[in-house]
Formats: C-alpha cells, sequence, structure tokens
C-alpha cells in the first residue's frame, strides 16, 4: 500500500504539473509550448501504467491470500464505494485518461486536440487519485476492525475532519504557489519586470 500511494502521488503530481501548466499559459496568453507538453503526457503515461499495475498486483495478492478482511473489502466495493471505486477511481480516474493518452501515441493530432486531450486526462487523473484516496480513508472506516458489521461515514462540514478545513487543507499548496510565483515569477517575461521593478 505505501508502494502505491507514492506512485499515486507521482502520478498526480506529473498531471497537476500539467494542468498548472496549461491553465497558467491560458492566463498568461501566451502559446504552450507542445514539445513541453508532449514529453509531460509522456511521463504521465509510463507513471500512469506503472501505478495501474501496482494497484493490480495488490489486488491479484489480496485475492491469493484471501484472508477475512476480503469479504469485507469485496462487500463495500459492490456496495457503498462502487461509483467511487468502479466508475470514478477505475473507470473515469484510471481507464480513460490511459486510453486518451495511449490514443496520443497512436494517432498524431493536431495541437488544439492534443491540448484538450492533455487537459481532459490531466484532471481525470486528478480527480481518480482523489476517489482513490476517499476510498482508502473513508472506506477503511466503513466496516469495523472486527469484519462483524458496516458503519456509515457522515461528512461535517466545520467539524475538525469536515469539509471545510479540508477544502482549506487542499488550497493551501496553490496559495504557496501564488505567491512563489509572484517571488520568484517562473518564465522570462515575469523574471525580467520584477528586475526591472527591483
Amino acid at each position: 500500500m505505501p508502494v502505491v500511494f507514492l506512485f499515486s502521488a507521482i502520478v498526480s503530481g506529473i498531471a497537476a504539473v500539467m494542468v498548472l501548466y496549461m491553465v497558467f499559459c491560458r492566463l498568461r496568453h501566451v502559446s504552450m509550448d507542445m514539445l513541453c507538453l508532449d514529453t509531460i503526457a509522456r511521463y504521465l503515461f509510463f507513471a500512469f501504467l506503472i501505478d495501474f499495475s501496482l494497484e493490480m498486483l495488490d489486488l491479484i495478492h489480496r485475492l491469493y491470500e484471501a484472508d477475512e478482511s476480503l469479504r469485507a473489502l469485496d462487500f463495500m466495493v459492490r456496495t457503498k464505494l462502487l461509483v467511487s471505486h468502479i466508475v470514478v477511481q477505475i473507470g473515469l480516474g484510471t481507464l480513460v485518461p490511459i486510453a486518451l493518452l495511449a490514443l496520443t501515441f497512436v494517432v498524431r493530432f493536431r495541437d488544439r486536440i492534443r491540448i484538450g486531450i492533455y487537459a481532459t486526462a490531466g484532471v481525470l487523473t486528478l480527480i481518480g487519485i482523489f476517489a482513490m484516496r476517499w476510498n482508502v480513508v473513508i472506506g477503511g472506516q466503513l466496516f469495523s476492525k472486527s469484519f462483524l458489521g458496516y458503519t456509515t461515514y457522515k461528512l461535517g462540514f466545520a467539524t475538525r475532519e469536515g469539509l471545510l478545513p479540508a477544502i482549506l487543507i487542499m488550497l493551501l499548496p496553490f496559495v504557496f504557489l501564488a505567491v512563489l510565483v509572484r517571488v520568484l515569477p517562473p518564465w522570462t517575461e515575469g523574471a525580467k519586470e520584477a528586475t526591472a521593478k527591483v
């Protein structure tokens, strides 16, 4: 599980870099470097393949061991986590992005179409990784440790582990990024303007 989490973090990090690059280019009204974008997408594709392979190996290992937790996990996936695990995590968040990225290797699309494919694949990847985190953390709280029953998770809003603190913590890296971009502009035009102001 730690290895799977590590590789999923690598995948989500590459996807976030790709999406942020496209967003910043749009906000700054500059053209995207397609060679850079193609390279990021290629890294994302191969990291995704490794991550998906590790997740499948983890699943095969759990099926082979078939311990007492397997029945509980099987029930959870078939009922309470059906949408978040099968539809969102595996379907939309894994298989669709891999297929979209693989399609760009097979067919040589125009730049505008490739940008759309990369943006879709990046956003779906981030949603899928979030769903994987949700399924592991929240799914682990939905059945008792004695495997004698199931519980219900109630998402609070302003509680210590509620929705509002989670949103604030998720927004914190973007606040840091905005400050760092202002202080240390990563593009040459911004660096020249900052130097001229000093």
